[in-house]
């Protein structure tokens, strides 16, 4: 029995007020606490623990460290546990304050405590620490941009100045032939930098919102061959085999050529990157009832899930121990995600150590809206 002092503060408190027996059985339960369990009534409430236990805590390991906790130190403050609804299961989160009453030979004869519902707090808490991780991951991932591109701006423009020089002061002579292959070092050098800079202006334009599409009919065929084209040397260096596997009645698709285009090209290009001589890198495509894709797949070193899912984050560049041309702004995969998109699609990555990678571009079925075209 309660004092009857004390009555109407623990009818009306508004946060949970209970006593317990050392052996846990609950003997009193305030309002507040009985509607956190969705009883209709304290006796409703006591009458179902006595027959049915009481299951609060969802890891039981919590129930022995707070009765280990109070009975050794007498109290226990803010003692956060995930705990269930008694009446429907739900789960919510709680903080207990509780303390031991002795009697007069010092024996508990029972526990009170008061109970508060954390649930918004805990799930707030949970939102920061996650946005802190992401916080820190992006700024991490920028330092480490920021890094990598100052060696990339740095090589090419290195290259182009001294090769500028070498020409322009005639330091080999007035007509030495090797004027001419400096002068082609500089051309490369002057793509590779307008490549990259050329990719930062990509994501920065993505991410304004000012990347427009010039939509039209696209013959995939076309754009795979000039895509085999382009890469012909690069195949030839690297002893990798591009084989193109893609339907002869593939149907057009309405999408921005020039875009779809720098996807297959970025998806190549890290495909040969990251494949070992002898293997294949194969570009195949598949007109579906439900999407239509169009893959990318490599015999390569492959990558675990986790790094997948990472490969597809802004200036990421995964470390899989194979160092071909390890160079790059690891903007090329956020771009071509970025640019499906804007098509109304997405890009996957199905990949494992070892056994190579296949980069999917899923495309919404009403993209193919032509008859097949002529390969050309």
């Amino acid at each position: 029995m309660l004092d009857s002092t004390y009555r109407s503060f623990f009818e009306n408190a508004n946060i949970g007020l209970y006593r317990v027996t050392p052996e846990g059985r609950v003997i009193r339960a305030n309002p507040t606490l009985v509607e956190l369990n969705g009883y209709a009534g304290e006796a409703e409430m006591l009458k179902d623990l006595s027959e049915n236990g009481n299951s609060w805590y969802v890891d039981p390991a919590r129930r022995e460290e707070f009765y280990r906790r109070i009975t050794e130190d007498g109290r226990i403050e803010n003692f956060v546990s995930e705990v269930r609804r008694m009446t429907t299961g739900d789960r919510i989160w709680i903080s207990e304050n509780a303390w031991s009453v002795r009697d007069a030979a010092g024996r508990i004869i029972y526990f009170e405590g008061t109970v508060q519902d954390v649930t918004d707090r805990v799930n707030a808490d949970r939102q920061l620490a996650r946005a802190r991780l992401a916080a820190e991951a992006a700024s991490q991932a920028k330092s480490t941009f920021l890094a990598v591109m100052s060696h990339e701006l740095r090589s090419p423009l290195n290259a182009i100045i001294g090769f500028a020089e070498i020409i322009a002061g005639r330091l080999l002579g007035p007509h030495d032939e090797r004027y001419f292959e400096y002068a082609e070092d500089i051309r490369v050098s002057g793509t590779h930098l307008l490549g990259l800079i050329g990719d930062i202006l990509d994501l920065s334009k993505i991410g304004a919102g000012k990347m427009h599409l010039d939509e039209r009919l696209v013959d995939l065929h076309a754009v795979a061959e000039r895509t085999a084209r382009l890469f012909a040397a690069n195949l030839s260096k690297a002893e990798v085999t591009l084989e193109l596997a893609l339907p002869r009645d593939f149907p057009a698709l309405r999408a921005d050529q020039l875009r779809l285009g720098q996807i297959l090209i970025n998806l190549v290009s890290n495909a040969i990157k990251f494949t070992p001589p002898g293997g294949t890198v194969t570009i195949a495509a598949e007109a579906l009832p439900e999407e239509v894709v169009v893959r990318v797949a490599d015999t390569g070193v492959g990558m675990t899930e986790a790094e997948a899912v990472r490969a597809l984050e802004p200036f990421v560049q995964i470390d899989n121990g194979f160092d071909r041309n390890r160079g790059g702004t690891g903007l090329g995969l956020s771009i071509c995600r970025e640019l499906a998109a804007l098509h109304g699609g997405s890009l996957t990555i199905d990949s494992a150590k070892g056994a190579g990678t296949t980069v999917t571009l899923h495309l919404p079925s009403e993209r193919a809206v032509a008859a097949p075209t002529t390969p050309g």
